[in-house]
């Protein structure tokens, strides 16, 4: 396989393992505007018959349904929709080859990458570190791929779609 195959198939994955994670913030997002029934799924858990004989955890799990806060859930969901819908939009405009769907892909993730990497970092967080490395070699690859599609040997009519 080619240097370019390579990086090419590698860009294609990134963006599919990035929109799929989109997808699943934006369905998250949606699930955490509804505290309430988030609350009472976690009380039904606590309820059934395997937790009957674990007060222990089945108090957690009611202390937990009763920490559920509208302000919490909303900005925690709000986060979500802003981000996951922010991703599907220009994923779906980098496939469709439109020159601002890289260009804000670039920003949008390096900026939420840098959040991601300072929380990493102050609240020792491995698994967001290694997340946030993830989008570092994303960025990368779509810069190359973005170099590859609008670079300088390219006129602005040559055939690709550079809206």
């Amino acid at each position: 396989m080619s240097n370019h195959k390579a990086t090419d198939f590698l860009f294609r994955t990134g963006l599919v393992v990035k929109g799929v994670d989109s997808l699943f913030e934006v369905i998250g997002g949606v699930l955490l505007t509804m505290p309430t029934k988030l609350a009472r799924y976690i009380l039904v858990l606590s309820q059934h018959e395997l937790y009957r004989h674990h007060e222990v955890l089945a108090g957690r799990l009611d202390k937990l349904a009763d920490d559920v806060t509208v302000h919490v859930h909303l900005a925690s969901a709000l986060y979500l929709l802003v981000h996951g819908l922010a991703k599907v939009i220009l994923i779906s405009a980098i496939f469709f080859r439109k020159r601002w769907g890289y260009i804000g892909f670039i920003g949008v993730l390096s900026l939420f990458t840098a959040i991601e990497m300072t929380r990493a970092i102050t609240a020792h967080e491995i698994v967001t570190g290694v997340l946030g490395l993830f989008d570092v070699a994303v960025v990368l690859l779509i810069l190359k791929e973005y170099r590859i599609q609008f670079g300088q040997g390219r006129s602005a009519s040559g055939g690709e779609n550079v809206e």
